[in-house]
């Protein structure tokens, strides 16, 4: 096991984009995020502009390619937008990379130095997903800042009112194709010395889902990994790996103290959820005593509740807003859960079906009637 994995925590989630400014003021009026830093690099890597941006201990880069050699370039032609970054930060980036290399990660590009920062990259275990290693200068060390090169442009004071108060990266989640959940967390474990926290197979109707959870040593990144079980329909994980023509991310997972009253400052701010079928609260009223929220409150904006050993978890799942309708978000509460309800896990599956047929349908009526 690579002991310094046990130090690395995320530092920053890129976004790769084909309008840096554009994606960045999209975060800054849905979902409440501040711009606290702007960059223009080039490089042996390539050339590109970037927009941090941070809301709580959550940090989001928007970046896009200025040159075809920067990695966003091909990944935003293949994908579209989409998450081609998740940074972790180290107190020693020679070290973990080295450590990591000898435990089979992949190198992209190894350490370098430029103003008192110390970054490396290796390939993630998921497709064209990259991990930037960053250390950051002593008297840094502990900031949730970006990465050299960024100018500050404002310095963030308390969030306003009305903010919907998203406080961490709670999970990231992942597709990959028909056989490779097993290789991809493995890489995970044998590397970074994460450890299993959640495993499914979730079977419904002719489709089935595998998935498995995975966590830092750290403890403050998990991978959830989805993946479509061969041996069934593939359903719209199917879909995601076809759309977005590889395995990749598949939403981000942002923590709020209080669901109810984020969920109604992100629907102030027009972002659409996915719907809950009623049937789905008339069997949470059988099944859970809520520690916090009412039921009628849940089913009033479609939030979805669960437990495990630890205790309990509130979720709720955006409409994705991409060309592709590959990448969302979610809304996550956790009032001492650890880990994935399994209800959940089946409620947004049918969920995410719902939308994807409700999605064909329309598009097949909008073809017969241009007939």
């Amino acid at each position: 096991m690579n002991t310094t994995a046990d130090t690395l925590r995320v530092s920053h989630v890129e976004i790769y984009t084909a309008d840096a400014r554009a994606a960045a003021a999209d975060f800054v009026n849905s979902y409440g995020f501040q711009i606290f830093a702007t960059a223009e690099r080039g490089g042996p890597q390539g050339a590109s502009r970037s927009v941090a941006l941070r809301q709580g201990d959550i940090v989001l880069v928007m970046t896009e390619a200025i040159d075809e050699a920067h990695p966003a370039a091909a990944f935003v032609a293949r994908h579209g937008d989409g998450i081609g970054d998740i940074a972790l930060s180290t107190p020693d980036t020679r070290a973990a990379f080295h450590a990591a290399v000898e435990l089979s990660a992949v190198p992209l590009a190894g350490p370098v130095e430029r103003d008192g920062y110390v970054t490396a990259v290796l390939a993630a275990g998921f497709d064209d997903v990259r991990h930037t290693l960053v250390q950051r200068p002593a008297d840094r060390a502990g900031d949730l800042g970006p990465l050299p090169g960024f100018v500050q442009v404002a310095d963030l004071g308390p969030a306003p009112a009305g903010m919907p108060a998203l406080t961490v990266l709670d999970h990231v989640a992942v597709t990959v194709r028909p056989g490779e959940l097993g290789k991809s967390t493995a890489y995970y474990e044998e590397v970074f010395g994460y450890h299993g926290v959640y495993e499914e197979l979730m079977v419904q109707g002719t489709e089935a889902m595998d998935s498995k959870a995975v966590r830092s040593p750290a403890g403050d990144l998990t991978f959830t990994v989805l993946a479509p079980d061969p041996a069934y329909d593939a359903g719209h994980i199917g879909d995601f790996l076809e759309r977005h023509g590889s395995g990749g991310v598949h939403h981000l997972a942002f923590a709020t103290e209080d669901i109810v009253t984020s969920v109604a400052d992100l629907r102030e701010r027009g972002i659409e959820f996915l719907k809950t079928p009623a049937t789905y609260y008339d069997r949470l009223r059988t099944r859970l005593d809520l520690d916090r929220h009412s039921i009628d409150e849940l089913q009033a904006d479609g939030i979805l509740a669960d437990e495990d050993h630890a205790g309990q978890l509130y979720q709720i799942f955006t409409r994705t807003k991409h060309p592709k309708r590959t990448l969302f978000f979610e809304v996550i509460e956790r009032i001492g859960a650890d880990t994935f309800g399994g209800g959940n896990v089946k409620a947004l599956y049918e969920a995410v079906q719902a939308e994807r047929d409700e999605t064909q349908e329309s598009a097949q009526e909008s073809a017969e009637s241009g007939r």
